[in-house]
């Protein structure tokens, strides 16, 4: 028997649509749900709550009870990523839940640590397990849905080509589907630790290793993500669109908990710089230009002190006023013809530099 052409129902846009299919399947048959997520006891007579307006600023995808007790509370995504704070504010608006469960597309992570309190959880897990359902409709429906988005996300692994996209691919997802997969490759030594994050536009993906630096307040930080602006970012990939210009590496030392960056060390920068100089000399050579007027100060100093003039590339003022947070640093341009399997080589070997650097002390005075 063939499968329902279930995509018409479930486009990958539509998070409502598959939040509204996944409420009718819990409900159907609340049991693998249960056994996914090793909750106690056998879920029977549950009652389904489709986006719950908790309070004005909260409203969960499903929440899920039991003899009048919450027992599941979960947000559904497929291709967005998450809002600010969007799960602190659901875990404090229901607070008495069994479990908080986060679910999202294998391909395209959504990274929220291991301290947040959330379950991750994705579909095709989910849908793997709701193929075995013994009510008949809801494993159809399962076995289709999970065709569906086997079929709907691209597929990449260590071969994939930055730039081999298809025309008529939604570039978005295509780049986004890329970064989920070099996250889930990196496995850094302590202290150093990775995420997947949304760039502040919040449509490019930037995977972040990073670690304490010596200085209270300072982090050494490594992002990478595309260097095409997402200004150009195209819809769906055409000939004469915008092209992936390739993975953009930005090493760089970041002061946090701050309001301006008008009190960033940048001579703490500069006592970093042998070690960057001493590890790669593939440094984008472009000069960093600095513009709140401490920051091109800053600058100046180091650059008079023999640092290069594209050593200070990143996010100064504007940055610290938006997120509390400014870094510079330099930056290295991969083709856009690497391998993600190169890419995952490239940042594997900035380890030890990342490393070296968290170990390096301010300066006492400029250098």
């Amino acid at each position: 028997m063939a499968l329902p052409v279930i995509r018409f129902a479930l486009p990958l846009a539509s998070e409502v649509r598959w939040s509204d299919m996944l409420a009718v399947m819990l409900a159907t048959d609340p049991v693998p749900l249960g056994e996914v997520l090793g909750l106690s006891g056998p879920l029977c007579d549950v009652v389904v709550h489709r986006e719950v307006a908790v309070d004005p600023a909260s409203q969960p995808d499903i929440i899920i009870e039991l003899q009048g007790q919450r027992i599941a509370v979960i947000e559904v995504k497929v291709l967005a990523g998450l809002g600010t704070a969007q799960l602190e504010r659901y875990a404090d608006a229901v607070p008495d839940a069994a479990v908080y469960v986060l679910v999202f597309p294998s391909r395209l992570v959504i990274d929220v640590g291991p301290s947040s309190g959330w379950r991750m959880l994705t579909w095709e897990t989910l849908l793997d397990a709701y193929q075995t359902s013994k009510d008949s409709w809801v494993a159809t429906c399962a076995t289709a849905w999970r065709e569906h988005l086997d079929r709907a996300l691209p597929t990449v692994d260590a071969a994939t080509v930055w730039n081999d996209l298809v025309p008529g691919e939604d570039f978005v997802i295509a780049l986004r589907a890329r970064m989920s997969w070099l996250h889930g490759q990196l496995a850094p030594p302590p202290p150093i630790h990775h995420d997947l994050v949304s760039s502040s536009a919040g449509v490019s993906w930037v995977v972040r290793l990073y670690t304490e630096a010596a200085e209270k307040g300072y982090l050494i930080l490594v992002e990478v993500e595309e260097n095409l602006p997402v200004r150009d970012f195209p819809k769906y990939l055409s000939s004469g669109s915008r092209q992936p210009r390739g993975p953009s590496i930005k090493v760089c030392l970041q002061q946090q908990d701050i309001t301006t960056s008008a009190g960033y060390n940048w001579h703490y920068l500069a006592a970093m710089w042998p070690l960057m100089q001493g590890a790669r000399g593939d440094w984008v050579t472009n000069p960093a230009r600095p513009k709140a007027p401490h920051d091109k100060a800053g600058h100046q100093e180091i650059l008079a002190g023999g640092a290069p003039p594209y050593l200070g590339i990143g996010f100064g003022e504007a940055q610290a006023k938006i997120s509390g947070a400014c870094m510079f640093g330099a930056r290295i341009q991969l083709p856009a013809t690497i391998s993600l399997g190169e890419v995952s080589q490239e940042l594997s070997s900035l380890y030890d530099l990342i490393i070296g650097m968290a170990r390096v002390l301010p300066p006492t005075k400029p250098q």
